[in-house]
């Protein structure tokens, strides 16, 4: 069926307020928070984040359940659309991280970020809200895949059924939970993990032995991504140890004519997440997924009559949000007020183009803003790094959560939601989203350190760190070094291609698992990859036997599972592991030690 020929429709005035109840208000702005940290430390931790739309619907029902209030599919929208809000600034603040990467001393005023990222989240807010009407005619398979399992968990079931996707979250986050606890922790004196990183000895030359890691948030986010991505990351996390660095050391350690070898392993990292992957999305245009309204749905049944004050609320908002957002950029980086306004006029355009490009691949290029807008405007504010960023940050916010509010807002359009009503949570997900990420932010890098050699890698923040430096010439490339990104970008494009070309697509390892992976460590990169493995398992069997439609609908179920098990594995990990950095701090503030965080 054409979602854009519903059967019939009607026509319902909207109100700027939704019909909810104080506690769905707050279970939801619980779960905004909840989310907006879960993201920020798997960000910092392999640089991926996940919005929970999914992990947000299922907990919505068990909470309100045990609240004996039975949501509706209308409230569970409009709480994934609030908690997804907080997850887009979740990823955006994790991102902002590159800043404490390049000045290790930075300490700016919390409440000035605070301020940032909720004018900065409300414009990008504003940018999808504007675009709704085109956007939702696009497939944006994630928001698809929420809607369907949002009308599963909200049907009626029979007496004595059980909702098998809410109890799946149920126990697999108590799995989770209890498989956590002993990877972050340790006793005594010893800064080893109760249960460490697992260890295969294979002998070889270079690579006498094969780490991997055990936390289950790993094999939660490879569940999710799949065994693609998961392969990419083992191969990219392969190749400094077992190519790159053997080949640039010399003997005695002293440094190659080419340069260091550290520099070449982050750069040809660089090389292959920027101009490759951004044409990969450009080759996914020639073979794009068409859209299509999963069976069931009836989406553009009700028109809803947006109410008189919305448009007055969203000019206002607008200025607003470009007024403090100039203020808040030149109060933390230094940043000129036309450097702002230039950069928020750039960054609409661009979060439209992120939101199309979304809309056929389920992927969301917010690097892309952030790289146009360090390579087009470095020449306009002083050459300093942390200014440079500071235009990032504020683009890339944006983009977040603007992407993010069309992927809701797919959600909603399959489900005849009240898109104003829609719009209205995501401004409250984004105050949320920022008053919490901040602190947590602050948290995590004052207890694990961030970037290279520390416990939250950040791959991502090492990329944005690494060209705003170099934008501000603070970066030296030897020649060598300057021909070999040149290499890997070119020969990037050409397997892009087949990363997209039907032919060969599916056996293809992710380049931005690829790139990804050689930023981040082998032990993490294979169990990404194990999850990946079991989740390909699993559709396998649940093809197996079957042909034709049935085999169809069998792998699009077992999809869904794993879809939710991993997401509920990765949002329970994540949270307990940053509730137990919130132990240790206690613990240190009592002076009392029952145990300690594990290579502290």
């Amino acid at each position: 069926m054409d979602d854009r020929a519903p059967a019939s429709s009607s026509s319902r005035p909207s109100t700027l307020f939704p019909r909810l109840g104080p506690i769905e208000w707050i279970v939801f702005g619980i779960l905004a928070a909840v989310i907006a940290a879960a993201n920020i430390y798997t960000t910092l931790l392999i640089g991926w984040g996940d919005t929970g739309s999914i992990v947000a619907v299922l907990a919505s029902v068990a909470v309100l359940s045990a609240l004996r209030r039975n949501p509706t599919i209308y409230q569970l929208n409009l709480g994934q659309t609030m908690v997804s809000a907080g997850g887009g600034v979740g990823f955006a603040v994790a991102s902002y991280a590159a800043i404490h990467i390049v000045r290790p001393d930075w300490d700016p005023n919390p409440y000035a970020l605070a301020a940032l990222f909720a004018s900065t989240g409300i414009l990008g807010a504003l940018v999808g809200t504007t675009v709704r009407k085109q956007m939702v005619r696009y497939f944006f398979p994630s928001g698809t895949a929420c809607a369907v399992i949002q009308r599963a968990v909200a049907s009626e079931l029979a007496p004595g059924e059980v909702n098998r996707p809410v109890r799946l979250l149920k126990i697999w986050s108590l799995v989770a939970a209890a498989l956590t606890f002993p990877t972050k922790i340790a006793f005594g004196e010893s800064s080893a993990a109760l249960i460490g990183t697992l260890k295969i000895k294979l002998g070889l030359a270079r690579l006498d032995t094969l780490p991997i890691a055990t936390d289950p948030l790993f094999y939660g986010i490879g569940m999710v991504v799949g065994p693609r991505i998961g392969l990419g990351m083992v191969i990219g996390a392969l190749l400094p140890g077992v190519v790159i660095v053997p080949a640039l050391t010399l003997e005695g350690g002293a440094v190659h004519p080419w340069g260091p070898a550290g520099e070449w392993v982050k750069w040809t990292a660089i090389a292959v997440l920027t101009l490759p992957t951004f044409a990969a999305i450009a080759f996914a245009y020639l073979f794009k997924t068409p859209a299509y309204t999963p069976p069931g749905f009836t989406p553009g049944r009700t028109t809803y009559v947006a109410p008189t004050a919305q448009r007055t609320m969203h000019v206002l908002l607008l200025v607003l949000g470009v007024g403090v957002a100039s203020f808040a950029g030149n109060v933390i980086f230094g940043l000129p007020w036309f450097a702002t306004v230039l950069t928020v006029a750039v960054a609409i355009p661009l979060a439209i183009v992120n939101g199309r490009v979304t809309g056929d691949t389920d992927i969301n290029p917010v690097r892309l803003v952030a790289i146009v807008l360090l390579s087009a405007f470095f020449w306009l504010v002083a050459r300093d790094a942390t200014v440079l960023l500071g235009m990032a940050v504020v683009g890339a916010t944006i983009a977040s959560v603007a992407v993010d509010m069309m992927q809701d807002y797919r959600t909603g359009h399959l489900l005849d939601q009240d898109s104003s009503h829609q719009t209205t949570v995501q401004f409250v997900g984004v105050v949320v989203g920022a008053i919490v990420s901040v602190p947590v932010l602050n948290m995590l890098v004052g207890e694990f350190g961030i970037g290279e050699g520390t416990a939250l890698q950040a791959p991502g923040a090492q990329v944005w760190a690494s060209m705003a430096n170099a934008m501000a010439g603070e970066v030296t490339f030897t020649p060598e070094l300057g021909w070999g990104i040149g290499v890997v970008s070119l020969v990037g494009v050409g397997y892009a291609f087949l990363t997209v070309w039907p032919r060969t697509a599916a056996w293809m390892p992710s380049l931005f698992g690829l790139g990804i992976g050689m930023l981040l460590g082998l032990d993490a990169a294979m169990a990404i990859f194990i999850g990946g493995l079991i989740k390909w398992v699993v559709l396998l069997r649940a093809g197996a036997g079957r042909s034709g439609p049935e085999k169809e609908v069998a792998q699009r179920n077992a999809g869904d599972d794993t879809m939710i098990i991993g997401a509920s594995i990765f949002a329970a990990g994540a949270v307990l592991s940053i509730l137990l950095v919130l132990a240790n701090i206690v613990f240190g503030w009592l002076e009392w030690y029952p145990w300690h965080l594990a290579g502290h």
